[in-house]
């Protein structure tokens, strides 16, 4: 069982209080000193200076490992990756760092996740055929709109060629792409 530490007994306004002056970078002598202003706890600087280098240590710890993963997912979208093979490939790499976890790991909650996985990406994939079909939409609509301005521009030219109203419906239904019945 881990031993306690001096400042473990320690109220959360004290214990606050010694973070916030770990984060500023106080010397151990303000941050005891802070700690007294605040609670009227007393804490050896000596206990302030250790907890200060431990807390250091796992803030630097943190840091690198934010860092790493986020190093990870720039590689993975650099490879052009989605969500779900993200996570699933941040879990491999966990799981090759540390092993051990996967000794304890409930296996039919494992598989519980990997099939989440699967279903974000089926919803991502989903989403793309929709985006597709949008697409595909908004340009038979664009293509419509030009026939009809085309149509419009065919009815409205007055005088400028002598057309007869038959050879305007011809135009017209060559603009559709309707064929014309033979008689």
């Amino acid at each position: 069982m881990p031993r306690g530490k001096a400042t473990d007994g320690l109220s959360e306004a004290g214990q606050a209080a010694m973070c916030r002056g770990f984060a500023a970078g106080w010397t151990a002598a303000r941050i005891a000193q802070a700690v007294k202003d605040a609670t009227g706890e007393t804490v050896a600087e000596r206990t302030v200076a250790r907890r200060a280098a431990e807390w250091r240590m796992e803030m630097a710890d943190r840091k690198a490992r934010r860092e790493h993963v986020a190093d990870l997912v720039a590689a993975m979208r650099e490879q052009g990756m989605d969500g779900a093979e993200m996570i699933q490939a941040l879990a491999c790499d966990q799981l090759m760092e540390h092993p051990e976890q996967l000794t304890g790991a409930d296996p039919i909650e494992l598989h519980g996740l990997q099939l989440d996985a699967e279903k974000v990406r089926q919803k991502k994939r989903e989403m793309d055929i929709r985006e597709r079909v949008v697409a595909i939409d908004e340009r038979k609509i664009a293509l419509l709109e030009e026939r009809e301005k085309r149509a419009i521009a065919a009815l409205t030219k007055d005088g400028v060629e002598a057309m007869t109203p038959e050879e305007r419906i011809a135009e017209i239904r060559e603009i559709y792409g309707i064929r014309t019945q033979a008689v």
